[in-house]
């Protein structure tokens, strides 16, 4: 739905769509970019309804790029944890966090990745919890129920 809005009538990607199943590839491509990332699953990983699928990606995708953006220095944690009735994507950074401005003098705090990432939960039933984890760091916590899609 984002893609939607932000890209209006451009052309739909020809690349398979993201998914949890292919995390891995996620996780090396941002080690590849310099942050070291350790990441888990939990549960047995199995087929998902579309939306939850794309939607657990993209939000493990959006809180990586917000570690590599805003944390300085820092390591991410992934843990996808499969249950019964819903999967839950939870990431973690040890990094310090913006201090300041971002890049052109934008908040670090005004961008539309949280937002997005909250919409995409809500869209589903699902909810999630992002803010600074006691100690220091970040987290970003979804979860999202494996209802039928209409």
């Amino acid at each position: 739905m984002l893609d939607v809005l932000r890209y209006g009538d451009e052309e739909a990607p020809r690349a398979p769509s993201p998914t949890l199943a292919r995390l891995d590839e996620l996780v090396s491509r941002s080690e590849g970019a310099g942050l070291p990332v350790h990441a888990t699953v939990k549960g047995s990983p199995r087929p998902l309804p579309p939306g939850v699928d794309q939607a657990g990606y993209r939000i493990v995708q959006e809180a990586l790029t917000n570690i590599a953006r805003h944390a300085g220095p820092a390591s991410a944690t992934v843990r996808v944890t499969y249950g019964d009735s819903d999967v839950t994507v939870e990431i973690d950074d040890d990094g310090r966090g913006s201090t300041g401005p971002g890049p052109e003098g934008s908040s670090p705090t005004g961008g539309n990745g949280i937002p997005g990432m909250r919409e995409r939960a809500a869209v589903l039933g699902g909810e999630l919890d992002a803010g600074p984890r006691p100690g220091g760091g970040f987290r970003v916590r979804a979860r999202l129920p494996l209802q039928k899609e209409p």
